[in-house]
């Protein structure tokens, strides 16, 4: 956000409407994935009746993360076995986390060992859908979209998805990220209540995690919206209105991802499903009253957003008005000095003023008292 601040130019101030559509076409950082661009393969995967990946590939190699646990042990896998899962110990949690969905067969192996239903693998595959939960007999299907600003300062959205059974959590991400990382640390460690609780208790901490992404994504964009405040306060540019365009195309994709989530999360208190356990319920009520602060505090974004750029438009039409002040007032001045100057211009042949011998001087004198008067007169009208 540190630019250096540029003078103000007139130039700058003629056309706002073309700085903000010249502006729109600059921000490439919000890389949304366009449903339109795998409509096709989408249409192809239905016409064949087959399972197919569609987004964005952003690991060359899937990666396979196992964790065993109950109170008094926790053992940690990185093998592609999922029979564990349905020969369960006596006591255990398993937290299968997948990086990495492009590696169909793999997902669809894994699908039949969980017996999970053909509709949720083609959500889980297609990284367009929109966020939803789907409640079967043997599992609760739930997926959702992290949002984080990444090292370059650019929008990073992805899909995460989750399948809760009895006793077992599997979580996709479509790439390794530090998303739940002190939920592992937690597991190995034996720290806090994740291994003394059921698969449910720890589906809520992963939504926990990303919901606080959410937080962490809002408070970077607060932080950019007061030094553009300072900006649009003192030193505003066309640069400033890209930004804030930037920041409100930000806070519109927030809300867009947490809103299906905050619905998702109602659906699981109105219908009480069998899959959260009666003493965890009020962890997802907490889930619901953050996902409740996160859209306030990005409506309260957008609102300073909005009321910025009108700020923004206010000074740019006073800077504008200041200049056709001057330059009115120079006019002005220069008025009846160019009416003086232009009847003894003429070249009548018989104009007494002519044959004066101090004529000259005289005119001077009027033009000079003209001009300081008009000068006096603007300055106490407050005009320069």
């Amino acid at each position: 956000m540190s630019k250096k601040k540029k003078k103000i130019n007139p130039i700058d101030l003629v056309r706002p409407d073309k700085l903000l559509l010249s502006g729109l076409k600059t921000l490439t950082d919000i890389t949304l994935t366009p449903i339109n661009m795998y409509a096709d393969l989408k249409t192809k995967a239905k016409r064949k009746a087959e399972i197919t990946f569609i987004g964005e590939k952003k690991l060359e190699e899937v990666k396979v993360q196992l964790f065993t646990f109950n109170e008094n042990e926790a053992l940690e896998s990185n093998q592609k076995d999922f029979t564990p899962m349905i020969n369960p110990k006596d006591s255990h949690i398993y937290w299968l986390n997948i990086h990495g969905l492009h590696e169909v067969e793999l997902i669809q192996e894994l699908a039949e060992t969980i017996k999970m239903d053909r509709l949720s693998v083609r959500h889980l595959l297609d990284t367009t859908q929109r966020p939803k939960v789907d409640e079967f007999d043997d599992y609760l299907f739930f997926n959702l979209k992290s949002i984080l600003l990444d090292e370059h300062d650019q929008i990073d959205v992805e899909q995460l998805s989750f399948v809760l059974g009895k006793n077992y959590v599997v979580s996709f991400q479509e790439k390794e990220s530090d998303h739940f990382d002190d939920i592992r640390y937690k597991i190995r460690e034996g720290i806090g209540f994740i291994r003394k609780r059921t698969s449910d208790y720890l589906l809520i901490q992963l939504l926990d995690a990303i919901l606080d992404n959410y937080f962490e994504t809002i408070e970077d964009i607060n932080e950019d919206i007061a030094e553009l405040e300072q900006e649009v306060y003192n030193n505003p540019h066309k640069e400033t209105l890209f930004a804030l365009e930037k920041s409100k195309k930000r806070a519109d994709l927030i809300k867009k991802s947490l809103t299906p989530m905050t619905e998702s999360i109602n659906y699981i208190l109105n219908n009480r499903t069998t899959f959260f356990q009666k003493e965890n319920i009020k962890y997802i009520n907490d889930l619901k009253m953050s996902c409740s602060n996160a859209l306030e505090e990005v409506d309260s974004t957008t609102r300073s957003l909005e009321s910025l750029t009108n700020i923004y438009y206010a000074s740019l039409s006073q800077k504008m008005n200041e200049t056709m002040k001057v330059l009115t007032t120079v006019a002005t001045i220069f008025i009846p000095l160019t009416f003086i100057a232009g009847i003894y211009g003429m070249n009548f042949e018989y104009m007494p003023e002519l044959q004066f011998r101090n004529g000259y001087f005289i005119v001077w004198g009027v033009m000079i008292s003209i001009f300081i008067g008009m000068v006096i007169y603007f300055k106490r009208k407050d005009w320069l």
